[in-house]
C-alpha cells in the first residue's frame, strides 16, 4: 500500500494523515487477545514510571517496554507487507530498518501535555485498537507544526499554563494542556491508522473514561540513519524470528553490522539480558 496523491500532500502540509488500516482486523484481533493473557489488576502496575502502561507492567521497573511490545502478534501488524510498503515511500529508501514499537496504555486520567517528539525526520504509525475519541484521550495536533522550529509552540504552551494557573509538573492527573490555536483533534477509528511526522507538535486529551485507552505506535528509519535502538537478534526469541517471514526479518536488520545510537546505548546496557520478546 501507498498513500494517494492527495494523502501525501496532506502529509507533507499538514503533518499527519488518517488512513484505513492496510491490515485485517483479525490482527488486531489477536494484540487484544494477547493483552488479556498478560494483563493484570491496574492497581498492581507500580513500576510504571514512564507513564505507558495500564494493565501491562514494565519488564523491568523504569523500563518503556512492557512483555508485549515487539511480540508476534504486534510486529505482525507493525512488519505487515502494506505497512513496509507504505514506510519506504514515506523514507524514499527501500532498506529502511525497523528501529522500535510500543504500546501506550493512557490510563484514565491521565494526559500527555504539549511536546514534539524529535528534530530527526522520520514517520511514525498509530494504531488505537479501540479507536480514539475526545473522551478517551485522543491526539491532539497543530497542522503545520512539523514545518520549522517547535519554539513557538512551546512558547505559546508555556505562557498559556502561566496564565491559567497551570502547575508547574508537567502531566498532572486529571488535567489536559491548554488549548493551543489551530489544534485539532484526531478521532479515529479502530480500523483506522494515523500517520504522522515525527516532528509534529502533539498533546493528548485527557482520558475521561474508566479504561486505559489501548495504543501500539512504530516506526522505521531509512538506511542511512544511525538511530539503531536494538540488536533485534539480541531481544527477540528464535521461535518468534522464525514465525516471521523473510520480508519482515530484513526489515528488523538481523545479523547486519551497526552500531547502537548512542541516545538508547544506557538503555540497552541497563536492560541488556532482562527484556525479551517471544511468542504469546
Amino acid at each position: 500500500m501507498k498513500l494517494s496523491l492527495s494523502q501525501l500532500e496532506a502529509y507533507h502540509r499538514d503533518g499527519c494523515v488518517i488512513v484505513d488500516c492496510p491490515f485485517p482486523q483479525t490482527l488486531a484481533q489477536d494484540c487484544q487477545s494477547a493483552v488479556e493473557k498478560v494483563a493484570i489488576d491496574p492497581e498492581s502496575v507500580t513500576a510504571d514510571t514512564r507513564r505507558n502502561h495500564f494493565r501491562l507492567a514494565p519488564q523491568i521497573p523504569g523500563s518503556y517496554w512492557c512483555a508485549l511490545d515487539h511480540t508476534v502478534p504486534f510486529l505482525k501488524i507493525m512488519l505487515h507487507p502494506e505497512i513496509l510498503e507504505m514506510a519506504r515511500q514515506l523514507s524514499g529508501d527501500d532498506d529502511v530498518y525497523f528501529r522500535n514499537g510500543g504500546i501506550n496504555e493512557l490510563a484514565p486520567d491521565h494526559s500527555f501535555w504539549w511536546h514534539r517528539d524529535s528534530e530527526m525526520v522520520y514517520t511514525e504509525f498509530m494504531h488505537y485498537f479501540s479507536g480514539a475519541s475526545v473522551a478517551q484521550g485522543c491526539l491532539r495536533v497543530i497542522p503545520g507544526s512539523h514545518i520549522g522550529s517547535a519554539d513557538r509552540f512551546k512558547e505559546e504552551a508555556e505562557r498559556r499554563r502561566r496564565n491559567q494557573g497551570y502547575p508547574e509538573e508537567y502531566w498532572v492527573d486529571g488535567i489536559a494542556d491548554v488549548e493551543l490555536p489551530g489544534e485539532v483533534p484526531l478521532e479515529v477509528r479502530p480500523d483506522q491508522l494515523i500517520v504522522r511526522d515525527s516532528r509534529i507538535f502533539h498533546a493528548t486529551g485527557l482520558n475521561t473514561s474508566n479504561e486505559g485507552r489501548s495504543m501500539s505506535h512504530w516506526l522505521f528509519r531509512d538506511g542511512a540513519s544511525n538511530d539503531h535502538r536494538f540488536r533485534f537478534e539480541d531481544v527477540l526469541t528464535e521461535e518468534l524470528i522464525e514465525a516471521l517471514s523473510p520480508e519482515q526479518r530484513d526489515a528488523l536488520w538481523l545479523g547486519r553490522d551497526f552500531d547502537i545510537a548512542e541516545g538508547y546505548r544506557d538503555e540497552r546496557e541497563r536492560e541488556d539480558g532482562k527484556v525479551m520478546w517471544g511468542v504469546v
